[in-house]
């Protein structure tokens, strides 16, 4: 009994940390997945935000603290990280995400991938 509350309690924590993380941003429809349509969008949103001068690149001074975890995605190692490295790393996020390959990323699936990434800037 104490171990099924304890799984309930953990299942309930990952989800929550993934409403919290951006879940309800991709989730646009609210139907507990996030379509990859819905996933380019939110992509297109976020370079938005982060693009502040809209010069096509993200600086260091726009990635501000995400600059240092976000190194690996500069490939061209221009010091900057242009919409296509930002478009690149997110789909391969994507991929990695939807680990039943149905097109779609459930909240098990997004929490167990923003779990992942944590585990590895860490």
């Amino acid at each position: 009994m104490k171990r099924t509350i304890i799984v309930i309690a953990a299942s309930f924590t990952l989800g929550s940390a993934a409403l919290a993380g951006g879940w309800k941003e991709s989730d646009a429809n609210g139907d507990g997945q996030i379509s990859k349509a819905e996933h380019d969008a939110s992509v297109t949103a976020s370079w938005a935000k982060m693009d502040k001068d809209g010069n096509g690149q993200i600086s260091a001074t726009e990635a501000g603290a995400k600059a240092a975890a976000w190194k690996d995605s500069d490939s061209n190692s221009d010091g900057q990280i242009s919409q296509a490295e930002f478009v690149a790393k997110k789909t391969a996020w994507w991929q990695q995400a939807d680990a039943d390959g149905n097109g779609s990323i459930s909240q098990t699936e997004y929490a167990a991938a923003d779990a992942k990434h944590a585990k590895h800037k860490g």
